[in-house]
């Protein structure tokens, strides 16, 4: 079912630039506490291991209606898991970067080898969902991917294979799966218990449990660019409007909380369509547990409970003579103390400082020009860092850079136009000067192929390489070579003997053996490279990478085919290098400058290659222009809240 979009809230800097998504990998640095530290600091036990994650947001759709919140959605998920829930890997995915092929790597392949007995699992995906009637009545759930068309269901996530995702990571103490989105046809058992037996040593069993936002016929609604279910789970999970007594947020009540917020939202607003979260269980056996997480601000505040303690009706028994039982302080280097701080998000009403004795109300942490701000002293949850107070001095240094900062960033996105206009340029003149070098290529041909023999003509028609700079004729494609590979061996033959001293057709006759007769083909293309004639290297180099299985020679052969020109050669170096297989040497050998050379020789799948590659550098460049416009307009707020304090 679709997701309907009540409000929508956009920076006018942000209109316009569309994202590719994207891909990364957040691994917890050395010496942060995770999840499993605070369990142990606060229970005394250490019951888990890692935590990971797989984090997906699909809203650029193809042909489904486009949503503005699943991205922002993933990105607020990982926030939270990495700031707050203390998680150790986080895999983030959205939009064109959240691909089947990479998906189902990361659940068949990455995870099932990273998650151990011990460890937690959480996977999330914002998005639309789709449910499909099968025969006999039956129904299949689906998690709908961008490129996916209506009722295009190999384009799509089928349940039957989320579930089996969730057999890959069994293995794990505890997993969960939150999906906001609405369909029906899961494959899952519904809970059916709300709240019950919520001791510590019951959670900390075994748990497989899956939410969803709704199901079918029912829709997930968002509100100024936010899904108002992965808000409400978030708020609950970190206790933001109804904290847990002891700090520890059990999944049911969770859920419930999530219901409550809705119902909530839905009276305020006079919303009638209805959502109904779920919530199941992923298998019926080794699932006696619940997936929960900390709460760290409640945890710091109130204390918890002794491990096995009741968690509902009754007082825990405090710990000194304080009655706390929080957290206890880490040590930074130099004996000060230490809490995990919350991130502040600055704004024009921001205060900076204290109004009556002038002492900062923030923290800070920096790299270069790039601060990351805090409501408290501590350390930077991300990188470790030790925060410094935000004081005048800092304020007034911040202040000149601002100015500085403002001037390289209009600087910087001149040289970004410059760059842009003079690559348009260069393509164009490139442009012109393939046309005319193909016409005079096709005149010469015409010539030589008028003195050619009628074996030559014909070994030509049939066999001749269209990316060979030495051919005669407009040469057939390696699919419709094979076609006609037989006759073609003949002819070729007879052309060899006819003319001896021309490469042309040996090099044609070793194209069609390639599909009777390989090994006379290796050593017929040898031959050729000895001699030097440059569409061989290509040839010999995929014999190598496929015969012989030797990626490093077929590299080898590929840049000596680029040196003699071959624009074969350049497009299957790109092709390794962009595989991994092989490292770019020096500035001529990244895949926009191979497919470039390649498209202006002639190469007929080279311009497609080089257009992706310009088309993903003007979107980099248009993400670090928007970066910079960013940069510019929280400078200008910080600068607004300094023109009083500068001048203190």
């Amino acid at each position: 079912m679709l997701r309907v979009v009540l409000a929508l809230s956009v920076l006018a800097l942000t209109s316009g630039i569309a994202s590719a998504g994207i891909d990364e990998t957040y691994i917890r640095p050395a010496g942060l506490p995770s999840w499993s530290d605070v369990y142990k600091s606060v229970f005394g036990s250490n019951e888990f291991g890692k935590s990971y994650a797989v984090v997906i947001g699909v809203g650029d759709y193809d042909v489904y209606q486009k949503l503005d919140a699943p991205a922002s959605d993933a990105e607020r998920m990982r926030d939270f898991l990495r700031d707050d829930a203390g998680f150790d890997y986080i895999v983030t995915l959205t939009d064109e970067r959240a691909s089947r092929s990479r998906i189902e790597t990361l659940m068949e392949k990455t995870l099932p080898k990273l998650v151990a007995a011990n460890d937690r699992f959480l996977l999330y995906f914002s998005g639309h969902g789709e449910t499909r009637q099968l025969a006999g009545g039956s129904k299949r759930g689906y998690l709908i991917l961008k490129p996916a068309g209506k009722e295009d269901w190999d384009e799509m996530l089928d349940m039957p294979r989320v579930m089996q995702w969730s057999e890959n990571v069994g293995q794990s103490r505890h997993s969960l799966f939150i999906l906001d989105a609405c369909f029906s046809g899961l494959a899952a058992v519904q809970a059916k218990g709300t709240v019950r037996d919520q001791t510590i040593s019951r959670l900390s069993q075994p748990a497989h449990q899956l939410v969803t936002a709704g199901v079918e016929d029912e829709q997930s609604f968002a509100s100024q660019g936010e899904s108002l279910f992965t808000k409400a789970f978030i708020e609950a999970a970190r206790g933001t409007r109804r904290p847990a007594p002891d700090g520890v947020a059990s999944l049911s009540e969770i859920m419930l909380d999530v219901g409550r917020s809705i119902d909530e939202y839905r009276s305020a607003t006079g919303m009638k369509r209805r959502m109904s979260p779920r919530q199941y269980l992923l298998s019926v056996r080794n699932n006696a547990g619940e997936f929960f997480f900390l709460q760290k601000d409640r945890l710091e505040k109130r204390g918890s409970k002794a491990p096995n303690s009741p968690r509902q009706g009754e007082e825990p028994t405090p710990k000194g003579g304080d009655g706390q039982a929080g957290l206890p302080d880490r040590k930074l280097p130099g004996g000060d103390s230490a809490r995990i701080p919350n991130r502040v998000t600055l704004d024009r009403d921001t205060a900076l400082f204290d109004p009556a004795t002038g002492k900062p109300l923030l923290w800070f942490s920096r790299a270069s020009l790039d601060y990351e701000f805090f409501d408290g002293p501590g350390f930077n949850p991300r990188t470790g860092e030790k925060l410094l107070p935000f004081g005048s001095e800092e304020a007034k240094k911040f202040d000149k850079q601002s100015a500085e900062r403002a001037d390289a960033i209009r600087k910087e996105k001149e040289l970004l136009e410059k760059s842009r206009a003079e690559r348009d340029a260069r393509d164009a003149a490139a442009k012109e000067a393939l046309a005319k070098k193909q016409e005079e290529e096709r005149k010469s041909r015409e010539v030589e192929a008028a003195r050619a023999s009628e074996a030559g003509q014909r070994c030509d028609e049939l066999a001749a390489n269209p990316n060979d700079k030495n051919k005669a004729g407009p040469g057939v494609s390696f699919a419709v070579l094979k076609s006609q590979a037989s006759e073609a061996v003949k002819t070729c033959e007879l052309a060899v003997k006819q003319a001896t001293n021309e490469p042309r057709f040996k090099y044609q006759l070793a194209r069609a053996l390639q599909f009777s007769d390989r090994t006379r083909a290796f050593t017929l293309f040898q031959e050729l490279v000895s001699r030097r004639y440059p569409a061989a290297y290509d040839n010999l180099g995929w014999m190598h990478l496929t015969d012989k299985n030797n990626p490093a020679q077929a590299v080898s052969l590929f840049r000596s085919g680029v040196q003699a020109g071959d624009v074969d050669s350049m497009v299957s170096l790109a092709e390794m290098i962009d595989r991994g297989q092989a490292t770019s040497a020096n500035p001529s050998e990244t895949k926009m400058e191979l497919c470039r050379r390649a498209s202006e020789l002639g190469h007929i799948g080279a311009a497609q290659c080089y257009q992706a590659e310009v088309a993903k550098l003007e979107q980099a460049e248009k993400d670090r222009v928007q970066k910079l416009e960013q940069q510019k307009v929280m400078m200008e707020v910080i600068g607004t809240v300094l023109q009083t304090v500068t001048k203190r």
